[in-house]
């Protein structure tokens, strides 16, 4: 596999893994307000997270971490 197969193979794993952790309603992506999930809008087919949310930013880098490691022991 070449180089750009990879990354972007890559990439895909980690948008995936972003989305499927917000699915789950972890503590990555959380609502500003109690319970506004209803608020926040995911659309995976355009690549966005949209709404009145926090980011958890060292969560996220852990998930993308552990996406790269996981992808990596293929």
């Amino acid at each position: 596999m070449d180089s750009k197969t990879h990354n972007k193979d890559l990439r895909k794993a980690c948008v995936e893994a972003v989305f499927d952790e917000f699915a789950e309603h972890g503590d990555m992506i959380r609502p500003q307000y109690a319970e506004q999930w209803d608020e926040i809008y995911a659309s995976r087919l355009f690549g966005h997270i949209t709404g009145p949310m926090n980011i958890d930013v060292p969560d996220l880098v852990d998930v993308i971490i552990d996406t790269i490691v996981k992808e990596a022991h293929k």
